[in-house]
């Protein structure tokens, strides 16, 4: 347990706030921005980072046991955005973030492990990322005004009536009322 009386140390909060915000804006202005052009998740990752790491740093000077910081995380972590369907890059960019905060407000003892870790996370996700790595693949949900019970049978569908270069699919529910089928598909760009 973190001694009661103990006062927040500015000289050992302020770099590693640097830390925290140097990687976090390295993650998301030459990586997450120029690849994916979402703002409106920049700023939100953004949020999330700073105030994971400021309640991380408030609760390390805090007299209250780490018990109770996991609890917070885990409330935190039952939140998320019903609105919006994330792609798993981006979920995968949304973790990084947390993850960076995490490891810069933790260890106060020494600020070499948490930039040596936030490197890590950063170049990591900078190889994940490189458009050669993730291919050509466009993930869509479509619906298909047929009932369609064979996910081959469905991909010769997709490929002969929408002229579509389809690399896998998937079915998702049917609805044998309105005569639909969901399916989860990866196309690639046809060459024309």
């Amino acid at each position: 347990m973190t001694d009661p009386t103990a006062v927040p140390d500015l000289t050992v909060i302020i770099p590693r706030a640097l830390i925290d915000l140097a990687s976090i804006a390295i993650l998301m202005l030459p990586l997450f921005y120029r690849n994916h052009k979402r703002a409106d998740l920049v700023a939100v990752y953004l949020a999330c980072n700073i105030g994971l790491f400021s309640v991380l740093t408030v609760l390390s000077f805090s007299p209250l046991s780490s018990s109770i910081g996991f609890a917070l995380f885990g409330v935190l972590s039952i939140i998320r955005l019903r609105s919006v369907q994330f792609e798993t890059i981006e979920i995968a960019y949304f973790f990084i973030a947390l993850a960076l905060a995490l490891t810069s407000a933790i260890d106060l003892t020494s600020t070499k492990l948490p930039m040596a870790l936030n490197a890590l996370m950063i170049a990591v996700m900078a190889l994940v990322d490189l458009k050669a790595f993730r291919g050509r693949g466009i993930h869509a949900e479509m619906i298909v005004d047929l009932v369609i019970t064979n996910a081959d049978d469905l991909k010769a569908y997709l490929e002969q009536t929408r002229h579509l270069n389809v690399v896998k699919c998937e079915i998702r529910t049917i609805n044998y009322l309105q005569e639909t089928t969901l399916a989860s598909v990866v196309l690639r760009p046809t060459d024309s």
